[in-house]
């Protein structure tokens, strides 16, 4: 028997059908892979067999199809000829252009070979119905097409084209290992960088017909911003769940492959390749049970597997299934939506978010993205799907970067297995055997899902333990009502430590008295906080440091009056814990808190905070009622487990030490270069920060740094996940921002500076 082409579908058909569109494909589809063709121009003995001779198929017969097995959805499409070995190129493009009019969304791709003439191509390209360029391995001058390299049949003239016509090249890659073919990748980069503005397609998700090509090297794609992947004629769930966690939903293109769709069969992976199964020519050799339905119907079957599996939503759907495809067309308007849904928010949401740091208005209103649609590695993506490379950190949360698979693969178990219920996670004993075996000194743990909660659980167990209320502190220790007391009778106690001229409402004017704040490296002003407390110190609340070293045993110093004074010594380890040592700060300082407290990176951005302290103040305070039923959920545990061990493993926090020295010393280079800025660097080198003499530098920076694609503030974070030519390409960045800036006129800022000014 020989393949037929299916015009009819079975019972089976239909019931899989179903299952397979209903309630998941949307109703307006862009299919982006699809052939029209006349059999004429196949060269002699070419046509393939289940073809009629001397039978165009055009856009009828494309929509006939769709009918069929895509009812009641309108569908548009991305339309080139059939590619075969010594084909009539120009009549099949002349064909497919009488069936492609360019009137609404559809349009075409130019079918060309290495020896066509590129003018004519051009010519093409310029008459509104072709859009991009589709070569194929046939028309490749090697022996064996199979193992052609991508230049061999698409070379550089087609990508310049594409280039200069913001056009589309799409690619069936070959190579026997696809994707994860370093020839293959390396070309792929090489030529997607020297033509930014041509937008390559690698049709068949990078042709991963075996899924492991997919998980193995879709990664080596994600900081290309101009490639996506088509879905035509995949059927391997795996290879769709791949690409949609690896690239996101926005590089994610549905594609039918009209005609290959109307063929009954399955391709699946075996070993390192694959094989194509059609039961009509292999199906006696086979044991079968049930039927095989169309490759159409199979691959969405399986594309709808992994969307359900990876959790995509309508939106989502609809994006890979046709506003992905207008995008990559050009047919939608350029948006900011992140700037748009903020001015939403604030009409909807108190202060627009609920993390200060997170406000527009702290970093250039004008161009700040504010929202996220994924974020991976040292990269981050707003919701127009426009890349930055983050210097940010998460607000010093993420220190591995950003989704780390390891920590997600965790979660990911935990959430599977159940995250919450009236029974503990054994995890929460895991994690506290971890824990207390880096702090040798510590007995007991508790939990919390962040660092302002866990510093104001820190403060209530030392009250507890000393009986007493007063609280000595430096720097910077979250929104809480015992922090805030400070202000409480003098608005500018917090002055230098928080915001200038924070008003403390809503915290009880009974708490006056109970905090007062110190300076960093000033003996006598701690002493003078003791003084003022009066003998009523609980603890000293204090981080490691911030922005300089302890001096003249400062540190050391203040541990010894606190225990004299009878009071608890908390280690406020949120920023520094796993950054600025491992696993913080304080072995490297020589010190050994009563409470150390951590949050952010512990968990690499999922909820998670942890109290460590000594048996005699946990234990005091165990007739204190301290609960919360989020406190026991299984996510922070698990992630922070993981985390942990990573960071131990691959010696994280000595890495991004050593990267932060070289970024702060080329920090400090540059503002050397550009002194009319009076900028100063200050921070640690992993943690480096940046003052403008005229604040309104600020903002500006920030505006030009996100054109070029970098997201950053004045407070900077380098994570594992940075390479050395992040750290280059943001320092030329930057030095090209400071020349223009020193070129700007600047208007002073009046008022009150609204952002963070911790001097610790």
């Amino acid at each position: 028997m020989s393949l037929t082409l299916v015009t009819k579908l079975n019972d089976t058909d239909y019931k899989l059908l179903h299952r397979a569109i209903d309630g998941f494909v949307p109703a307006m589809v862009f299919d982006v892979h699809t052939h029209l063709f006349h059999s004429r121009h196949f060269a002699e003995g070419k046509r393939p067999v289940f073809l009629d001779e001397n039978r165009g198929y055009g856009m009828a017969d494309f929509q006939e199809a769709m009918r069929l097995w895509l009812p009641g959805r309108e569908v548009e499409g991305l339309f080139f000829g059939y590619p075969s070995a010594g084909n009539d190129r120009a009549g099949e493009n002349a064909w497919l252009q009488s069936q492609v009019d360019g009137t609404g969304n559809s349009r075409a791709l130019v079918l060309a070979a290495p020896q066509d003439d590129p003018a004519e191509v051009s010519r093409l390209l310029s008459t509104g119905v072709f859009v991009g360029i589709k070569p194929y391995r046939l028309y490749a001058d090697v022996p064996d097409t199979k193992e052609v390299e991508i230049e061999s049949f698409a070379p550089e003239w087609m990508w310049e084209l594409c280039h200069e016509h913001d056009g589309i090249l799409m690619l069936h890659i070959m190579l026997a290992d696809g994707i994860t073919d370093t020839r293959n990748v390396e070309a792929i980069r090489r030529m997607c960088r020297r033509y930014p503005r041509c937008k390559l397609v690698l049709a068949h998700v990078a042709r991963s017909f075996n899924y492991r090509h997919a998980r193995e090297g879709l990664h080596h794609l994600v900081d290309l911003d101009n490639v996506v992947v088509d879905t035509s004629a995949v059927t391997q769930a795996g290879a769709f769940r791949a690409a949609l966690e690896i690239l996101g939903p926005r590089r994610v293109l549905w594609g039918s492959d009209y005609m290959v769709s109307e063929l009954r069969g399955s391709c699946i992976t075996q070993g390192d390749g694959f094989t194509w199964i059609h039961p009509e020519i292999t199906g006696d050799k086979l044991t079968i049970f049930g039927q095989y339905t169309t490759v159409g119907i199979e691959s969405l079957l399986c594309l709808r597997e992994a969307c359900e599996d990876t959790g995509m939503t309508q939106g989502d759907l609809e994006d890979i299934f046709r506003e992905n495809a207008l995008r990559l067309l050009k047919r939608t308007p350029e948006t900011h939506s992140g700037q748009q849904l903020w001015e939403e928010a604030k009409t909807k949401i108190s202060c627009g978010t609920g993390l200060l740091s997170k406000r527009a208005h702290l970093f250039d209103p004008q161009s700040w993205p504010s929202y996220f649609s994924r974020a991976k590695g040292a990269c981050v993506w707003d919701l127009d799907n426009k890349r930055y490379t983050d210097f940010t950190g998460g607000v010093g949360a993420i220190l591995l970067g950003h989704a780390d698979d390891e920590v997600n693969a965790a979660v990911k178990r935990r959430v599977n297995l159940g995250s919450y219920a009236t029974l503990a996670t054994p995890d929460e004993v895991k994690l506290a055997d971890v824990l207390l075996d880096l702090h040798s000194w510590a007995g007991k743990v508790r939990y919390a899902r962040g660092g302002g909660e866990a510093l104001g659980l820190a403060v209530r167990i030392a009250r507890a333990a000393t009986g007493k209320s007063g609280i000595a502190f430096c720097g910077y220790h979250g929104w809480s009502d015992w922090y805030l007391a400070a202000n409480l009778g003098d608005d500018a106690a917090l002055d230098g430590h928080l915001l200038p001229g924070l008003q403390p409402l809503g915290v009880p004017r009974e708490l006056a008295g109970t905090a007062v704040p110190f300076r960093y490296n000033d003996i006598a002003s701690f002493r003078a906080a003791l003084k003022k407390l009066d003998g009523k110190l609980a603890a000293v609340v204090m981080e490691p440091m911030r922005s300089e070293m302890p001096r003249d045993d400062f540190l050391q110093q203040v541990i010894s009056e606190c225990h004299a004074a009878g009071a608890v010594y908390v280690l406020d380890e949120v920023t520094s814990g796993w950054r600025f040592g491992f696993p913080g700060a304080a072995p490297g300082l020589g010190i050994e808190p009563d409470i150390a407290v951590y949050a952010k990176a512990i968990s690499n951005g999922y909820p998670a905070g942890a109290i460590v302290g000594k048996d005699s103040v946990m234990d005091a305070a165990n007739s204190s009622f301290i609960s919360s039923s989020y406190w026991t959920d299984g996510v922070g545990t698990a992630a922070s487990l993981a985390c942990i061990d990573k960071m131990q493993r691959e010696g994280v926090q000595q890495k991004v030490w050593q990267m932060g020295q070289h970024l702060q010393s080329g920090l400090r280079e540059l503002a050397a270069r550009h002194p009319s800025l009076e900028l100063k660097i200050g921070g640690m080198p992993c943690a480096p920060s940046l003052a403008f003499g005229n604040p309104a530098a600020k903002p500006l920076m920030i505006r030009h740094m996100i054109q070029r694609g970098y997201l950053m503030s004045s407070q900077l974070y380098v994570t594992w996940s940075h390479m050395d030519e992040h750290l280059s390409g943001m320092l030329a960045a930057l030095d090209e921002v400071l020349a223009l800036m020193e070129q700007t006129p600047l208007e002073p800022i009046t008022g009150v500076q609204q952002g963070f000014a911790r001097l610790v």
